[in-house]
Parts: structure tokens; sequence; C-alpha cells
């Protein structure tokens, strides 16, 4: 209060010296408090080195390339058919989905070009149209489950297996593994994709009370064999009972 007192006191110049150092003080005050943590990482700002060196194109490509392979999507660069859906350009796909795409970068066979079924490796499976590594390898997997194609068909027995994809593939002489449905056991038999545990203690019962079978037609009585069962399942049987 005293200062005040004083400060009233004085000449009108000398009050205006006074309060002109006080603003200048004040003015330099607040500039060293906004600019002194320029450098203060605390502070959430960005230097302008930093920002310079920063690519969003790059940040992109390593995010992608960090994440877990099954976990990555890709872009549909064309139209195609998957099933009864037609995936539009721009739409995303998750991996499971992806081989149903056709990458402009990737060799395929053209229409009316095709591949043998029974004999192609995933590397010629791959040229198809639809087709990439998943798909490729499951029909390998199958194929080796069953002991071999018969027929282009059984392709469907595949989840979610892209249908315009069968229109390049062929099945020529086949030759199945067969099941001898007299000596395997029921562990052995229900191990092919198309007996089941039900199935296979049929063919087991049935040996143990009428002996050998004959012909899948022996079955027909059971529930557990349909006709269409039987059809399917007769190219991958053989009846020696040694």
């Amino acid at each position: 209060m005293k200062i005040i007192k004083e400060l009233l006191y004085l000449q009108k110049s000398d009050r205006k010296v006074i309060l002109t150092l006080l603003v200048v003080i004040v003015v330099a005050l607040g500039v060293i408090f906004l600019t002194g943590g320029e450098n203060d990482t605390t502070n959430g700002l960005v230097s302008a080195d930093s920002i310079d060196k920063y690519n969003p194109r790059q940040h992109r490509r390593d995010s992608f390339r960090q994440q877990p392979y099954r976990e990555r999507t890709v872009y549909v660069r064309t139209k195609v058919i998957y099933r009864d859906t037609a995936y539009q350009r721009g739409r995303r796909l998750a991996d499971a989905e992806h081989d149903s795409v056709v990458f402009h970068y990737q060799p395929k066979i053209r229409k009316g070009e095709h591949v043998v079924l029974n004999t192609a490796d995933t590397t010629a499976l791959k040229t198809i149209p639809g087709i990439g590594p998943y798909f490729a390898r499951k029909i390998v997997e199958y194929g080796e489950r069953l002991g071999g194609y018969v027929s282009v068909d059984q392709l469907d027995e595949i989840e979610n297996f892209p249908i315009d994809a069968k229109d390049y593939l062929v099945v020529e002489n086949p030759s199945p593994l067969k099941l001898n449905v007299n000596q395997l056991s029921l562990n052995e038999l229900r191990r092919h994709p198309y007996i089941n545990f039900y199935q296979a203690r049929a063919i087991t019962d049935y040996r143990r009370l009428h002996g050998p079978l004959h012909s899948l037609d022996d079955l027909r009585l059971s529930k557990d064999f349909p006709r269409e069962v039987i059809e399917r399942l007769t190219p991958y049987v053989e009846y020696s009972e040694k």
C-alpha cells in the first residue's frame, strides 16, 4: 500500500515511465513462459525436425509388415466371383478370403487352359484364377485325405471354395487309393472323409454278423448308407478278404 501511495504522488511523466517498464517486464515474462518449454518433451509439442522426417506412406507400410500374417488385409483390384458374392473394387478382405482376389502381378492361366487336379502341386494350382496359397494347400491336403480325386466337383466339399476355379481344373484317368472294407478296423475306416463313426461301425458290425462284404449294396438296408453315400464311396473301396 505504501508503494502505491508513493506512486500516486510521483509526477505524471515518472509514473508513465514506471508503468511502461512494468508492461515490458510482464510481456517479457509472458514470452519466456510461452517459449521456454519449446524443447520440453513433456508439453506434447513435436519439434520441426521430427515432423520433417515423418513419412506417412512409409509409416503405413511398416505398420502393415509388423502385423501377423493371418491378420493382414488386402485390397481388391478386380471384380471376382467368390461363391455367390461379387466383391467390388476397394473392399478390404481378410486373409481367409484373399485367395479369391485376382492380383494384377500374379501369373494366371487363361480361360480354356487347364491344370490336372491329381498331379498338380501348390505352385501349379496357384496359377489358377481365384486360387492362392490358402486354397492351393487345401486342395492338396483334401486330395491326400481322399486318396485322390475322381471328380472336380469334389472341390465343393472344401469350405468356401471359389466355384469359378473349377473351370480351370480337370481329372484325368483317376486311380484313387482303395480302402479294404473287409480288413480295416473301425478307426482305420473312419479316417476317410466319406466314412463317419456310425458308418464305420455299420461295416464292422456287418462283417461280424454276416461275414465279408461283396459290395456296398450289402449295407443298403442300413440307415447310415443311403444311395448317395454308397455312390460317393464306391470308387474308394475294395473287398479283398486277404
